[in-house]
Parts: structure tokens; sequence; C-alpha cells
């Protein structure tokens, strides 16, 4: 038996979530059932997920784990694996696979990164300071007790360690911020995002955050960025690769138009998300 690990990218509104849950649609159950409709991997395949994301959130790559019989993986190799899962799945794409033993494990990554497109959000479209902005970025570096930044869960600490979050530009113009590390907590991500959009209109400032930070406690002002802005980007390992096989596909991301306002920036929003999947799915075609 050997272990294949491999990346995939998926939409995020299509699924309730990446893990597996009772009577709604995950993309875990969605890799189960193409799994067990391409026959090579028994009735019941095993499969193990490197990171959650919640309903709404879509990856340029998450990456999994399955293991099969030597003999198969041989005789498909990487490009024929790939294609007679795609065969079996919507919304999904797997788009590379590696041999690796049967006991990898997909969860101990060195990193992970994600981007949020904070443009998008009604705060940003109001007259900001992006320096401001940028120094709150540079607040979630670090160590920190996150407990104001996240949803807690029982019996899991909240202490995380942020390697870097920094500007994400596109032709220069400040879409939003990139973030990395080793693990995050649940919501952590697009709590950030809040904490972010409330500074950009005045409602919070960089001192709230840095006490929040420091005190290991829930700022005043406590939302949730939108999950359809939140993309995982990335995933790093220390023995498994899949570099350079996925490209830049969010670089031609349209700005939002000057001065519009009200129901324009709605449709606006509405415009960016079928342009976000449309420019998600063009990348797909090459894997398929």
């Amino acid at each position: 038996m050997v272990g294949v690990a491999f990346a995939f990218s998926y939409i995020g509104d299509a699924f309730h979530g990446s893990q597996i849950q009772p009577k709604v649609r995950t993309v875990q159950k969605d890799l189960q059932i193409a799994f067990h409709k391409a026959k090579f991997a028994g009735e019941n395949p095993l499969l193990r997920l490197s990171s959650r994301t919640d309903a709404g959130v879509t990856a340029r790559m998450n990456v999994a784990v399955c293991v099969i019989e030597k003999s198969i993986w041989q005789k498909m190799g990487d490009t024929r694996f790939r294609r007679a899962l795609n065969d079996h799945l919507d919304d999904v794409v797997v788009w590379a696979a590696e041999e690796t033993t049967p006991d990898w494990n997909p969860r101990l990554a060195t990193r992970r990164i994600y981007r949020f497109r904070l443009e998008t959000m009604r705060q940003f479209n109001k007259p900001h300071d992006e320096n401001t902005i940028i120094e709150v970025m540079k607040l979630f570096e670090g160590t920190h007790d996150f407990t104001g930044y996240c949803r807690p869960e029982a019996g899991r600490a909240t202490t995380r360690t942020v390697d870097y979050c920094k500007p994400w530009r596109i032709a220069g113009r400040l879409v939003g911020f990139e973030i990395g590390a080793q693990s995050f907590l649940w919501n952590q991500v697009r709590r950030m995002a809040w904490a972010m959009s409330e500074v950009a209109v005045g409602t919070s400032s960089i001192e709230v955050i840095r006490e929040a930070l420091e005190k290991g406690e829930q700022p005043p002002f406590f939302g949730l960025g939108p999950s359809k802005w939140l993309t995982l980007w990335e995933i790093e390992y220390e023995d498994i690769s899949f570099d350079n096989k996925f490209g830049e596909f969010f670089d031609g991301l349209s700005a939002p138009p000057v001065g519009i306002s009200g129901r324009q920036f709605e449709v606006w929003q509405q415009s960016a998300d079928h342009e976000q999947k449309q420019l998600l799915l063009n990348s797909w075609l090459s894997y398929l």
C-alpha cells in the first residue's frame, strides 16, 4: 500500500464546509463519493484532509491523503489518478498528486496561507488610510493569544504564531491581505478582516486591537468578514511540494468602480463574486 497526497481546489459556496457533516454537501463527502465511483480505493475510502474550511470559503489549494494499492498507483500515476477523480467531481478539481507513505499526515503542514479580499467589504468603499490598515496587519504578526479574534473551542489553546500578515496587491492596488501560519483558529482570519474593517471606518483603532491581543480579550467591536471573500491559498510541507502547479488566477480581479455606493456597490459585490468564480473555473481547464 502507498499513500497518495493530492492537492485540490473548490468553490466555497457550493458546500457546507470541507469536513463531513450529516445530511449536507461537503467537500470531503464529495471526494469520498468520487473515490468510490472511481473504484480504486475500496468501498469506504479513508481520506484525511489538511485544513478545515467554513461554508463559503474557497480553496485554491487544500490537501488530502488516501491509501491505495501500490500496483494501482504505479499503473495510474498522477495524470490518470487526477482524471479518474475529476470525472466524478463538480465544483472541485484535483490538480496534483504525489506518492507518499501510508501514514503521511496532511495535518502536519509547516504553513497554511490564506488571502482575504478586503476591497469587497462595504467599509473599504469609504475613504480610509491604507497605511493604517497595513499597520493593523503587522499587529497580528508574531505570537499572541487570539481569544478576541477567533471562535474558541473547548480544550483548544487560543495562542497562535502568525508568520506574516502582509498586503495583497494587484497592479499596486490594495486588494486585501495574505496571512501565513502553521495553524489557525476557527474564524481567526475572518475576525481579523472584520477588525481591519472597523479601523477603516474609525469605529475601532490600532490601540484597541493591540490591547485585545496583549490581554487575550475580545475587543468591543466583534464581527466576521464574509466567508466568500476568504480563500485558502496554499499549504506548505517539508517533505512534499505541489509548487508551481497552479497559477495566480486572481491576478485578473477587477477593482471597484470609483464613486459607487448603496445598491450600486451591492451589485458590484455580486459581479465580483461571479468574477472570482470565473477566474477559478478558467484555471481548472488544464487539469481536466
